[in-house]
């Protein structure tokens, strides 16, 4: 084969430009990564930390040149879905998570040079992404000798990130209680591994501390029922007012399609919202995602952070409040596209948008928040009879010393 190219088609001023400013937060940068590692059908990813560098390395089907699919990675910002059939993964039938095209340029936010090397089938490739392209487009190629993994035996990719602008939290709990805000539903299929000083964490399963905190909780379809079984609570008599299991929420509503056709569509809602117990040592880092939040999910990848801002009055209870919701219909491929180019958000004006939050707004929060109330009122009359009952416990003790007052008198 003659010598490979990697010509990259975006104008190099802008990933001048764009390249430091896109993404503000270490862990939307992952988001991006393990998503394209997701839509390669990877069943793991690897995030190796050292001083020097930050690797996502995964087992995915990796890229091949000849094949095109480096051309298409470095074709910036064209659209990667655009109709039923390219929406799902060849092999493994999952929903694709990327869009837009952008996400690759994702790891040039914390670092001005990212090595990429790939392995399909054998097929060794790699290139130098940089924010300092040349004006010929061409990126630095890197020899197939200097094309090896840490962690995945055969194929797939790693960016490598050096010198990285942006650091992970020191503890492996902090890293791992922030990726799984970005991707909550990691399971056996899909495992992230975390890598540190020589010390490897893996995530497999929805953080159940998460749930064994709250007072209160409501799941929204069948596939988050399981969540029952690491919610616990001192009320199980009143139990029926603190947990309810509801069915996906459905709101019909009618729109225009990407071919101006209007249509109708079924926005359907799954997750979980609830309220903890407490919010006292709940301490938000600098580069932490705060512990009280709404999260707005599709096809797994988290679109919105929080709109508790939006959806809230600012009450004092609203602190109480978490959720993770899925809306599936936001990455709808023959709708128009509604998030924000850095996935911190959904274009406001967009229909699909509005239905969900005003459901959460005037339903989904002013109910979790009355089942607190009833959470508070039980805890409240908790309190009152234990202190009742140590008032009687008291009373029964100085009756008791002043019986013995009276025999002893007596046989005075």
């Amino acid at each position: 084969m003659d010598e490979k190219k990697y010509e990259i088609n975006i104008e190099p001023r802008i990933l001048e430009l764009l390249g430091p400013s896109l993404y503000t937060n270490m862990y939307y940068i992952l988001a991006e990564l393990i998503a394209n590692a997701y839509d390669a059908e990877a069943h793991n990813v690897y995030i190796i930390v050292n001083e020097e560098r930050i690797i996502v390395e995964d087992d995915g089907k990796g890229m091949s040149y000849s094949n095109g699919d480096i051309k298409v990675y470095l074709d910036v910002a064209k659209e990667t879905r655009t109709n039923s059939e390219n929406e799902i993964t060849k092999t493994l039938g999952r929903k694709k998570m990327g869009r837009k095209g952008v996400g690759k340029l994702a790891a040039l936010s914390v670092s001005e040079n990212v090595l990429i090397k790939t392995i399909s089938n054998g097929e060794k490739s790699g290139f130098i992404l940089t924010r300092h392209v040349n004006s010929n487009r061409l990126l630095e190629s890197i020899p197939d000798k200097d094309i090896v993994f840490d962690k995945v035996l055969n194929n797939g990719t790693a960016v490598v990130m050096e010198q990285p602008v942006y650091k992970l939290h020191n503890t492996f709990k902090s890293i791992k209680k922030n990726l799984l805000k970005i991707f909550p539903l990691v399971n056996k299929d899909f495992r992230i591994h975390i890598i540190k000083d020589n010390h490897e964490e893996i995530i497999d399963n929805f953080d159940k501390e998460m749930i064994s905190d709250l007072a209160t909780l409501i799941t929204f379809g069948d596939e988050f029922k399981y969540l029952n079984d690491y919610f616990k609570t001192d009320y199980e008599k009143q139990i029926n007012s603190l947990l309810n299991n509801d069915n996906t929420y459905i709101i019909p509503i009618s729109m225009k399609n990407k071919k101006g056709e209007e249509r109708e569509y079924n926005v359907e809602i799954k997750g979980w919202i609830g309220t903890y117990i407490t919010t006292r040592g709940r301490k938000i880092e600098l580069t932490d995602f705060p512990d009280n939040f709404v999260s707005l999910y599709a096809n797994k990848k988290m679109g919105e952070f929080n709109i508790l801002p939006i959806v809230g009055q600012n009450k004092l209870t609203e602190a109480f409040v978490v959720g993770q919701l899925h809306v599936d219909i936001f990455e709808l491929t023959e709708l128009p596209d509604m998030s924000l180019s850095n996935r911190q958000g959904y274009k406001t004006d967009d229909p699909r948008y509005k239905v969900v939050i005003e459901s959460i707004r005037s339903k989904f929060l002013p109910r979790i928040l009355n089942m607190r109330k009833i959470y508070v009122d039980l805890k409240n009359k908790d309190k009152q009879n234990k202190v009742l009952k140590k008032q009687l416990q008291k009373e029964e003790e100085f009756k008791e010393r002043i019986e013995k007052f009276k025999k002893i008198l007596l046989k005075k």
